[in-house]
């Protein structure tokens, strides 16, 4: 699922908190959570920030599975970046 927090109140803590629930809700399995996203610094500090850390790229993610070009931070994303982090 998507998490996103909207623009007017980002760094606020919001997305952090909800990081932070779902964390929470699934520690109980053990195992790892993983997240994708675009290759956009900001968003990839914000999970390093909540203790994630890299573990794989997917190549031209958003080029072979979106009609259209997607951008963040006014940069075309190209590849997929997982990261992880141990519940």
């Amino acid at each position: 699922k998507n998490i996103v927090t909207v623009p007017k109140h980002q760094r606020e803590g919001y997305g952090k908190k909800l990081i932070a629930y779902v964390i929470d809700y699934y520690k109980e399995s053990g195992g790892e959570l993983l997240v994708g996203t675009g290759d956009s610094p900001t968003i990839l500090r914000f999970y390093e920030s909540c203790g994630f850390s890299r573990s794989h790229v997917v190549k031209d993610f958003f080029i072979d599975n979106y009609d259209h070009p997607m951008f963040e931070e006014g940069r075309q994303l190209v590849d997929m970046v997982y990261l992880k982090r141990s519940l």
